[in-house]
């Protein structure tokens, strides 16, 4: 279960004061939600992004100003592995097509079902925006407030992104249905 903010907080100070236990327990507490988070942005890089980020969240904790604000600090790291990481593979892709050659084919989900695997592929085929607000805040459980200060945007845009990506997921897993909901 996780800790108050107060208490993660005290983690975050003791960490910075070089406490590999305050640290180790830091790890233990929200390394499983952050390898979620990478897992659903970049799928099989998950493993090695999530070491590279903890490494980065161990060497710059002591730039971490405001101890309360530690998921969100987190959460923010990980999005820019993840961003640095799809960026390569977009260039990566694109040499593909520069080499007159095709890149390899990823297989399209099968009709969407209401069930927890219709729902995970559902939410893959989600724009990565969106994609991205739905694992924040149901994979991870950030509150808005949290979700905006890890992505840079306003909690408007947080609201809205949530809002849009509600709505694509029921038109997706109930096609031909006029309100997405099930008959």
């Amino acid at each position: 279960m996780p800790r108050t903010s107060l208490a993660t907080a005290l983690l975050v100070l003791r960490a910075q004061t070089g406490s590999e236990e305050a640290f180790a327990a830091l790890f233990r507490e929200h390394s499983s939600a952050t390898h979620r988070y990478l897992a659903a942005l970049v799928g099989d890089d998950a493993d090695d992004l999530q070491q590279e980020l903890w490494v980065t969240v161990y060497r710059s904790m002591s730039e971490l100003a405001d101890p309360g604000a530690f998921r969100s600090w987190l959460f923010r790291a990980a999005r820019h592995r993840a961003i640095d990481r799809l960026r390569r593979l977009r260039r990566e892709r694109e040499l593909f097509v520069d080499l007159d050659t095709e890149p390899p084919q990823v297989e399209q989900p099968a009709e969407p079902h209401w069930d927890e695997q219709a729902l995970g592929k559902a939410i893959e085929r989600l724009p990565p925006i969106h994609r991205e607000a739905i694992v924040l805040r149901y994979h991870t459980g950030l509150e808005y407030g949290e979700i905006a200060l890890a992505t840079g945007v306003p909690v408007g845009t947080v609201r809205s992104r949530l809002h849009h990506a509600h709505r694509r997921l029921r038109e997706m897993l109930n096609p031909g249905h006029p309100s997405g909901e099930p008959s």
